[in-house]
């Protein structure tokens, strides 16, 4: 297996050197690239091959959940595991809904880490026990989770935004019928009949922030 390249994103010194050291020892590992902002990220992955992102989700000048939604985009071979000190699942939830393969809470042991980005390189998703907890809590209290398709997800966000289906068609170039239509749809899916209240149900079940 070739060398996995990963990238540490930190506003913590202690963490993010404890890190490097304890990866840089483990074989096929190689730490290329630290940050502890969103600015210093952003700056040092357009210029560095990176496989894993290690990615706390509360930074000075940003949020995960942001950072992740921009890094899968701009970056779509990259995979990230979210790191932070609680297990939320509606965090989790909207780091998955952005892109992340994984999320661990920074109290894991060293092992557990390595696990983690072996099995993200490998083009699978792992969660630590905390965040597994976290989220069978939250499969345990609703009776189906409704599928959404990726332009679904773009209206809601849209909507969350106060935009009305005209704004929105201009927006990503539908028209306002078609835009009504995947409104009808969403709430359908989520059972309810009034825009503020798919609009509240997205937000608790982590679909928008």
């Amino acid at each position: 297996m070739s060398v996995i390249k990963i990238m540490i994103c930190d506003d913590h010194p202690l963490i993010s050197e404890g890190l490097q050291k304890f990866i840089n020892e483990i074989e096929k590992m190689e730490v290329v690239a630290t940050a502890t902002s969103k600015a210093e990220l952003i700056d040092n992955i357009k210029n560095t091959d990176v496989d894993v992102l290690l990615l706390d989700i509360n930074l000075p000048d940003g949020n995960g959940i942001e950072i992740c939604d921009f890094v899968k985009k701009e970056y779509p071979n990259t995979k990230i595991i979210g790191l932070s000190s609680f297990s939320e699942k509606n965090i989790i939830l909207q780091m998955v809904n952005s892109g992340a393969s994984g999320y661990l809470v920074k109290s894991t042991s060293i092992s557990e880490i390595e696990l983690a980005i072996r099995e993200v390189f490998q083009r699978n998703v792992y969660f630590g026990p905390e965040a597994q907890q976290a989220m069978s809590s939250f499969y345990r209290e609703k009776d189906d989770f409704p599928p959404i398709t990726k332009r679904e997800k773009e209206v809601l966000g849209l909507l969350s935004q106060g935009l009305n289906s005209t704004e929105i068609a201009e927006a990503i170039f539908l028209s306002p019928q078609t835009v009504d239509t995947h409104r009808k749809n969403l709430m359908r899916k989520f059972k309810v009949n009034k825009t503020v209240n798919l609009l509240s149900k997205a937000k608790e079940k982590g679909i928008i922030p």
